[in-house]
């Protein structure tokens, strides 16, 4: 009888040790998972941004170029007669 009862707790020591390793295992699995979901999801995010950056504007003085224009052709005394600015 105590051979029977010691493969009996050895096969259940047995079973129970399976069950903690395939709980190890769908641990690990469920972690690597969230992994691999956590670096899908920031690499989406990282794409987006780059498709959302934009370059800076550039200073181009339009205001400057504005009174410019302004001066240059639109004054009783312009810069060009009024015959230049009917060619252009």
């Amino acid at each position: 009888m105590s051979n029977l009862s010691r493969v009996l707790e050895r096969q259940q020591k047995q079973r129970e040790e399976i069950r903690r390793r395939r709980a190890q295992e769908d641990r690990d699995a469920d972690e690597e998972e969230e992994q691999l979901l956590a670096a899908a999801v920031c690499m989406m995010d990282q794409s987006r941004q780059h498709r959302r950056r934009r370059a800076p504007n550039v200073d181009r003085r339009r205001e400057s170029r504005g009174k410019n224009l302004m001066e240059d052709y639109f004054i009783p005394n312009s810069l060009y007669p009024a015959s230049k600015f009917r060619e252009r």
